[in-house]
């Protein structure tokens, strides 16, 4: 009896072993092969390899040694691999605000909601799965973005996510990298309705979130009778961006409202990323100077009509008034198309940002800024990747492809920046996603 007893302790310890060792092993591993491999960096690596498992990047390189288990997709030397692309503030998902609204009862005391002063919503509390975009975005490149919310002064929290589909709900990376901020006037003839308004609100809010937390403080540390203070989740909301452990990413494009942000901050001492920033190259050196990075809009402005027309420039019908016109209006063109290069040259850190930009318009954009913009492809990629994960805080973790790095980085069947270009493959978090090819057909 005492022999059976001992055989059988032996097999169940046997069997826990055997077990314990199964569910330690990690899941196969995936990999593409024979593939170019474009680093942020702008290094290729040509007929080369990479692997992933359990949803980090394992190896990567020429000649490199594939696991027993992988599963390995042949990219016949033809297909290109590039890390993820990175939207630094995109309002993919967001629900569209209600523009129908009235005139409040009290226009100069409206009400937070109201005034649209909203910095505790959360986006992904309000995320719409069903959104067209979130579908669309990694056949762009799109493996990550922060989503914001669309609205008015202070429209709410942005939170990171891995793009996915509809699947995005369930693939949260972060919530609250920052709050969104703007000179966006409240609708309806409520305060605040001018910029001197939304400064002065501005002014006030920290003020009201200063006193609210330091009566918070003082009720927690006494032992009396002191009234506990009433929560205000708009005010609390603050405490973070107050305390630099969050930044308002503020959008703005033109010269003289990056100037305010400066006063503002100055005066509240919140650390601050400009988001968009048509006109930032006006400011570079400033922006250097304070250390405030910059995800750029690709929101490029129209081209003059006439620049498109073919018309002889000795034509009699131009008249000098006209060309004074034109070159004037040529220079202001071309030094917006050259917003991006030139903070990049005066030592800005710049990533992207969306935004609200139209995706149909990405890769026609992209193409402008390279042929007119004085950007390189790889300017290009390391805004679009490196930069943008760096101003996110994710720089160690996302941005390239690297060993030990999060797999995300998109497969197209050509470089990325050239005509016709197509995402075949989308890696996110180490989940593939394979698309349909679209027709090469004219």
């Amino acid at each position: 009896m005492k022999k059976t007893a001992h055989i059988t302790v032996l097999c169940f310890a046997f069997l826990l072993m055997f077990a314990s060792q199964g569910w330690s092993q990690s899941s196969p591993a995936e990999a593409f092969k024979n593939v170019t491999i474009h680093t942020a960096d702008g290094k290729t690596i040509k007929s080369g390899a990479i692997v992933w498992r359990n949803g980090i990047i394992t190896n990567v390189g020429k000649n490199i040694d594939i696991p027993f288990d992988a599963y390995v997709r042949d990219g016949g030397d033809s297909l290109h691999v590039y890390p993820g692309f990175i939207d630094g503030h995109a309002l993919w998902g967001s629900p569209d605000i209600d523009e129908d609204v009235e005139t409040p009862d009290e226009p100069g005391n409206p009400g937070y909601v109201r005034a649209g002063i909203q910095p505790d919503r959360k986006a992904s509390e309000l995320l719409q799965t069903e959104s067209k975009s979130l579908v669309e975005a990694p056949k762009h490149g799109f493996t990550t973005a922060a989503l914001g919310l669309k609205g008015q002064m202070l429209p709410g929290q942005i939170d990171l996510f891995f793009i996915n589909g509809k699947n995005t709900e369930n693939l949260l990376l972060e919530q609250g990298v920052g709050i969104t901020a703007q000179f966006e006037e409240a609708q309806g003839q409520a305060y605040p309705s001018t910029t001197m308004g939304i400064m002065s609100r501005f002014r006030q809010l920290f003020n009201d979130a200063k006193a609210l937390q330091q009566q918070e403080q003082y009720f927690a540390s006494v032992s009396s009778n002191y009234p506990a203070p009433k929560q205000n989740k708009v005010l609390e909301a603050l405490y973070p961006v107050m305390d630099k452990q969050q930044p308002i990413y503020f959008v703005v494009d033109t010269e003289e409202n990056i100037e305010r942000i400066f006063m503002l901050q100055d005066e509240l001492g919140f650390e601050v990323v400009i988001v968009s920033g048509k006109e930032a190259y006006k400011q570079a050196e400033e922006l250097k100077e304070r250390n405030i990075p910059v995800l750029a809009s690709i929101d490029l402005p129209e081209e003059p009509k006439w620049r498109s027309e073919k018309e002889d420039e000795d034509h009699p019908e131009i008249t000098e008034e006209m060309r004074i016109f034109r070159d004037r209006q040529e220079e202001a063109y071309k030094a917006d198309i050259q917003n991006i290069a030139k903070m990049i040259d005066s030592g800005v850190k710049v990533g992207f940002a969306s935004n609200g930009l139209d995706l149909a318009d990405f890769g026609k954009n992209l193409t402008v800024l390279k042929e007119e913009g004085d950007l390189k492809d790889e300017h290009i990629l390391q805004m679009l990747t490196q930069s943008t994960a760096d101003i996110l805080g994710y720089g160690n973790q996302l941005g390239n492809i690297t060993e030990g790095r999060i797999a995300s980085f998109t497969i197209f069947s050509k470089p990325f920046i050239e005509e016709k270009a197509q995402a075949l493959y989308s890696v996110t978090d180490g989940n593939l996603i394979e698309f349909e090819q679209e027709s090469s057909e004219e």
